[in-house]
């Protein structure tokens, strides 16, 4: 299990009821996850304050050398400098600035928060992700995806050792187009988000904000799938993805202590037996998770 560090930085998540939380309800979240035995940590510098917290926190509380396995990301600018130099510079300086706001030496994974980035600018992204591991900033570099083509466009630039792409009940695209095969091939770790759909699945059904309203039948699909595997739908969604050859980590995000373990606990169960898996594969292919998409990028 990977924390996701989103909702500490910014009010994050269609479920999110709470806010982003007080810098003392951060450090309770944080205090619960290292003390459950959580070791990584995901964050971005676009999320808000989320490294600054998980800096001042890892430095009070972690002697040197043995911070955790933290994530970061970071994204090109277009309005700035787009030359190769310009383009060097501007990662360097998003290196220094998370390495500093971490407290950290080397940033054991550096991560480009766009995929577009990786595409526009090619071997001047590519090349700077070189320099800074050969300089000891960074462990590994890495992309954050969303589709099957941008894993293959990822592949084909070598650099990249690390994704984070998006999968879950209702969307097993890299699943069945056999990219995770391909990923573990190549000896690449894979983070995999959006276990919950962005907390669409703790939704109620007869609730759905109107953008929403045609996944209410999916919803109830899913809840009566649950309840006649007898699992909660948390259990189901972590299980069935955890246990997928390929998957390094789930990123699972969390506003309280009390989320996180409940995480921890779900993460330490047992896994789902064969009939259920294949329901959910047989499942998945029906879902029109492209329009669940545009409703979820479009809500208000």
């Amino acid at each position: 299990m990977t924390l996701g560090t989103a909702q500490l930085g910014l009010e994050y998540g269609i479920a999110n009821q709470g806010g982003k939380p007080t810098r003392k309800k951060a450090v309770e979240i944080l205090d619960t996850a290292v003390g459950g035995g959580v070791v990584s940590f995901d964050t971005a510098s676009a999320y808000g304050d989320s490294e600054e917290i998980l800096g001042a926190y890892f430095t009070a509380r972690v002697p040197a050398g043995q911070y955790p396995f933290i994530t970061t990301k970071f994204m090109v600018e277009a309005s700035e400098d787009t030359s190769r130099q310009g383009i060097e510079r501007q990662i360097r300086s998003a290196a220094e600035a998370s390495l500093r706001k971490l407290g950290l030496q080397k940033i054991p994974v550096f991560m480009l928060h766009r995929v577009e980035d990786m595409t526009r600018y090619g071997s001047a992204v590519s090349d700077t992700l070189i320099k800074l591991k050969g300089e000891n900033l960074i462990g590994r570099a890495g992309v954050s995806v969303y589709t099957v083509t941008e894993v293959e466009e990822m592949l084909r630039h070598g650099v990249y050792q690390t994704v984070q792409l998006p999968m879950n009940l209702f969307d097993l695209r890299m699943l069945r187009s056999g990219i995770l095969d391909r990923l573990q091939e190549a000896g690449c770790l894979v983070f995999v988000r959006s276990v919950f759909l962005q907390g669409l699945f703790f939704l109620d059904p007869a609730t759905l904000p109107p953008q929403l309203d045609f996944t209410a039948i999916l919803l109830k699909q899913l809840n009566r799938l649950a309840q006649d595997a007898g699992l909660s739908i948390a259990r189901l969604a972590v299980a069935y993805i955890r246990d997928l050859p390929g998957v390094t980590s789930l990123v699972l995000g969390a506003e309280t202590p009390r989320q996180v373990e409940e995480n921890i606990r779900i993460m330490n169960q047992s896994g789902l037996n064969r009939q259920t898996t294949e329901y959910i594969e047989a499942f998945s292919e029906k879902v029109p998770i492209d329009k669940i998409m545009r409703a979820l990028l479009n809500r208000k």
